[in-house]
């Protein structure tokens, strides 16, 4: 009897393989081989190259929102602690990484966003999604004090995670994390009262 395969684990690898290589740099062949599932298998999950990024980015989307929520419901420092907090494990996790994969929605977005209607649609979904997270956390801050009500939570959530997504940028071709820890100095100092 054939082995069944889990549409679940050509997905991760899905993931692995775009966040390090990006999206054009990866053929179907190379998406087959890593996954070790024939063609006609992966057309039996997927209808093409972009629809399998899609749902990559849709499962890797809706994980981080999922573990985000977690992450501030289970915080038990104040809101602004809780962001710092995130933030530093976020610089840390990409320190650890070298600086190669990035996010999977931030590298979609830029490389396919503007090409593709459908992946550039379901990464800005994602995106949303997490910056509506951090805007509930923010909210909070900002009804503790501790946050700058100049501005509401979701512009200052879209201030630090459109800011982070460009230091993501730039620690790829910087390859050091001096850019983080200036942005983070910096927002955290532009975001408290």
């Amino acid at each position: 009897m054939g082995y069944k395969h889990n549409k679940e684990d050509i997905l991760k690898v899905g993931y692995e393989v775009f966040r390090t290589n990006g999206y054009h740099n990866v053929g179907i062949n190379q998406i087959l081989k890593e996954s070790g599932i024939p063609k006609g298998s992966f057309y039996n999950f997927f209808e093409s190259k972009e629809d399998f990024a899609q749902q990559v980015i849709q499962q890797y989307g809706e994980n981080n929102r999922c573990w985000m929520e977690d992450y501030f419901e289970n915080c038990d420092l104040s809101p602004i602690e809780c962001l710092k907090s995130f933030y530093n494990f976020m610089m840390n996790l990409n320190e650890a990484d070298r600086y190669n994969g990035g996010c999977l929605v931030n590298n979609m977005s830029v490389e396919v966003g503007h090409h593709s209607d459908v992946i550039g649609a379901e990464a800005n979904n994602h995106f949303v999604g997490w910056l509506n997270v951090l805007a509930m956390e923010i909210t909070k801050g900002q009804d503790a004090g501790e946050i700058t009500k100049d501005f509401s939570a979701l512009e200052l959530a879209e201030y630090m995670h459109a800011g982070f997504y460009g230091v993501l940028a730039r620690t790829k071709v910087t390859k050091n994390r001096v850019y983080m820890d200036v942005w983070f100095e910096m927002t955290f100092k532009f975001i408290s009262t």
